[in-house]
């Protein structure tokens, strides 16, 4: 079976470290194996307090989202500034070196860019696989994990389903390079919820859940259920790092995503 993951706000988000501390403390109670915390730059973190933390609350930091870095600083790698696009791989390489120190997955999606950025598709693509083969073969060298996620058409410029972001996986040609899947994106872009997971067999590196509306768990319309399932069936073997963007406290959604996943039989 995956293993169950909750998105949590890294320590600076917090007015002091002993929040953050708090809500591993939950997360660990409620029966979660690991987390997914998003990060601008790496540099400022507090690793060892980092490592310290998870491991006192018996947790993993399975996966580093690095969109944020895209968000405070603009670091895209479709961005027409030669100079831009050197720094976001620079970025992504620390974002390994934290990575390997923590057996964690890095997240690339946000940082594919906007069609402001660059509108045409095949320009971006070009940049993006260029920049990516040279993350992917650093990352080789240190045993890390890039998943390149699908992301819909709102939220970045191209490749909104899994077929187009295979294309770019294909086209870089490395073993560090891989596929995540998203509920909510897949609702939006694709023409069945599990015909993405099942195109991907075997080639599925992560998975986000989320519902429809980003919201409480149990409240969307999505069939997660499906998805999930088929994930299972396709031999997938990482985590689901289930997300919720309402307004409701940390413990209160996720207790409501532990309890839909056993109202639903897909964890015991």
């Amino acid at each position: 079976m995956p293993k169950i993951g909750f998105m949590v706000n890294p320590p600076h988000k917090y007015p002091a470290w002993e929040g953050f501390e708090e809500n591993l403390a939950v997360l660990a109670h409620l029966g979660y194996d690991g987390i997914e915390i998003g990060l601008g730059d790496p540099a400022g973190l507090d690793v060892d307090r980092l490592g310290k933390s998870l491991a006192d609350h018996g947790l993993h930091l399975c996966s580093i989202a690095t969109g944020a870095s895209y968000f405070d600083e603009n670091l895209c790698l479709t961005s027409p500034d030669a100079s831009v696009r050197a720094r976001a791989v620079e970025r992504l390489k620390a974002h390994v070196d934290l990575a390997a120190r923590f057996g964690s997955v890095i997240v690339i999606g946000q940082m594919q860019g906007f069609k402001s950025d660059e509108p045409d598709r095949e320009t971006a693509n070009t940049r993006t696989v260029e920049c990516l083969r040279e993350v992917a073969e650093y990352a080789e060298t240190k045993g890390v994990l890039l998943v390149l996620e699908p992301v819909n058409r709102f939220e970045v410029g191209h490749n909104h389903t899994a077929a187009e972001v295979l294309e770019v996986i294909d086209r870089v040609g490395s073993p560090a390079l891989t596929i995540m899947l998203d509920t909510f994106h897949i609702n939006i872009e694709e023409a069945s919820l599990d015909g993405p997971v099942r195109l991907v067999a075997g080639r599925l590196g992560h998975v986000h859940v989320f519902e429809n509306h980003r919201g409480l768990f149990g409240t969307g319309h999505i069939d997660l259920g499906l998805i999930l399932r088929a994930t299972i069936e396709t031999g997938y073997r990482g985590y689901w790092v289930c997300g919720d963007f309402s307004p409701n406290s940390l413990p209160v959604r996720a207790a409501a995503v532990m309890d839909f996943l056993r109202r639903t039989k897909l964890i015991a």
